[in-house]
């Protein structure tokens, strides 16, 4: 017999899973280039200083957090997933490193109007309620602090690998436009823009000077086309 009374499995339970091999796509050519270049368009975006609060909602293994640590930040991560958390917490490289926090970003057990930015990436794809989730994060950044989220595009060929994967990490995954992210930020200021990942999955073979010289053309010729979008809102202007 089925019970109709048993809650659904969480969303980022396929996460809890696959924790511990969650970072190898990092370590792969096109992997590391995709992420060199979402990072920068994030952080072109964010322009975190020394000494600020920064908070990345759905961190992960912690890769942003660690990076706004090196950088002088003030960092705190916030993820559902205990397993993923795990591994944040082992990637620690100083005492005054950052910290983390078990929660989900539609609710934040944090003060409100504490940080001077926040991020949000390839979270907003997996948020039950990915306005809960902005508003949460627009609630806990002081004023004038900025919110930054990053997103798949829904028009990028990455988007659509992922549409077609079997991988249980994409499979209730919802996909955005750079329209989209902009209206939704843009309820609360002025809204910035930046594009990346020109380079499509299938170019996994390329040498890392041909995915380069493929981003620019990628940047000047298909825009539209861009795996990334990030955008950013300042709060309170």
């Amino acid at each position: 017999m089925f019970r109709d009374d048993v809650p659904p499995p969480p969303p980022w339970q396929p996460f809890d899973q696959a924790a511990a091999a969650y970072d190898r796509w990092f370590e792969s050519p096109l992997g590391a280039f995709a992420d060199r270049v979402e990072r920068r368009a994030l952080f072109e975006l964010l322009a975190p200083g020394p000494g600020e609060l920064i908070l990345d909602v759905g961190c992960g293994t912690g890769r942003y957090v660690q990076d706004l640590a090196h950088r002088g930040a003030r960092a705190v991560g916030v993820d559902p997933s205990t397993p993923m958390l795990a591994v944040a917490r082992m990637a620690r490289t100083s005492i005054s490193g950052p910290c983390y926090v078990r929660a989900t970003g539609e609710a934040l057990p944090l003060r409100s109007g504490v940080f001077d930015g926040v991020i949000i990436v390839t979270t907003l794809e997996f948020a039950t309620d990915p306005n809960t989730l902005l508003s949460e994060a627009v609630r806990v950044s002081r004023a004038g602090g900025r919110v930054v989220v990053g997103v798949l595009s829904r028009h990028g060929p990455w988007a659509a690998r992922r549409r077609r994967s079997r991988s249980p990490l994409w499979t209730g995954a919802r996909f955005f436009t750079e329209r989209d992210l902009r209206a939704m930020l843009g309820r609360y200021g002025p809204v910035q823009s930046r594009r990346a990942l020109f380079v499509p999955p299938q170019f996994g073979w390329a040498p890392p000077p041909l995915m380069v010289l493929l981003e620019r053309l990628g940047a000047v010729f298909a825009g539209r086309w861009a795996a990334f979008v990030a955008a950013r809102v300042d709060v309170g202007r």
